[in-house]
């Protein structure tokens, strides 16, 4: 259960300023103005009131340079914000530089893919069910994209051809110690996310996102009495690492680092998941 660390570094952008004088020949003007235009376009440094698309900002994610996803133009909330109504521990993986927690866009579903693997029968159920449970505590809308085969490997790529552009979906993937050594011990599962640059303004956002399960951990606990709760347990526990939510010293939240008898999210689980899911949208 441990953090990604951050993959994406971001390119500083400075505006661009431009200046007339007077007696200049007409044509020559406009083509200094056409070329200051553009430059400030490369540059994402254009007038609001103009109507041309803002260039998009560049990250370099391992060696690469990739674009960031646009917002979305009039952006909304997938689907309604979840206010908070209980009190109790919870924290967070990232904050801001005011305290406020680091998330995913809610204005953007959160698409995932599964690689089943090697999962036990119940697998997709469980993460249908533990998805389900984290979506209606945070209010951020998930999209399950279907299945795929890729390699739940710890620095996984941002940015994928196999999935188009844009950042990748959330992986979720069973596997098992002997391939991920992450996994040894009592660890049964690992989750987490990548922090990116807002494509507008100086904010940051979750993306891409992995969870990785032990299959024959959660074999075993399924078979125990109350399993099938306890191993969905294990899965919502990483996945509200996925959007944000750290570790707490109280054994009454589900996102205590040893999990005992408790299957449900606690009072401090869902306050923490609410906050998560209030962030503004990118461009707001």
């Amino acid at each position: 259960m441990r953090r990604y660390r951050r993959q994406a570094a971001r390119i500083e952008r400075r505006g661009a300023r431009a200046a007339t004088r007077g007696g200049l020949n007409p044509l020559l003007a406009g083509g200094l103005v056409v070329a200051l235009l553009g430059l400030a376009w490369s540059r994402g440094a254009l007038p609001a009131w103009l109507p041309i698309a803002a260039a998009p900002r560049f990250i370099t994610i391992q060696g690469r340079l990739v674009a960031v996803p646009a917002p979305v133009k009039d952006a909304v909330r997938v689907l309604p914000h979840v206010g908070v109504a209980s009190s109790g521990s919870y924290a967070f993986l990232d904050v801001t530089a005011s305290g406020a927690p680091v998330g995913f866009d809610p204005c953007r579903p959160v698409g995932y893919v599964v690689r089943p693997d090697g999962a036990p029968a119940a697998g997709d159920q469980l993460i249908a069910e533990a998805v389900a449970t984290i979506s209606g505590a945070t209010g951020l809308a998930f999209v399950d994209a279907g299945y795929t085969s890729e390699e739940p490997v710890l620095d996984r790529p941002l940015v994928q051809a196999r999935y188009g552009d844009g950042w990748a979906p959330v992986l979720l993937a069973w596997s098992d110690d002997g391939a991920y050594p992450e996994l040894s011990g009592p660890t049964a599962g690992l989750g987490g996310a990548s922090v990116v640059p807002a494509a507008k303004g100086s904010g940051e956002f979750l993306a891409g996102g992995r969870v990785l399960l032990d299959a024959p951990d959660l074999t075993a606990i399924l078979a125990s009495p109350d399993g099938y709760a306890r191993a969905r347990a294990v899965i919502v526990h990483e996945v509200a690492h996925v959007v944000g939510l750290d570790h707490v010293a109280d054994a009454a939240e589900l996102m205590a680092p040893t999990m005992g008898a408790l299957t449900e999210l606690g009072p401090g689980d869902r306050a923490g998941l609410a906050l998560v899911g209030q962030v503004p949208c990118d461009g707001a």
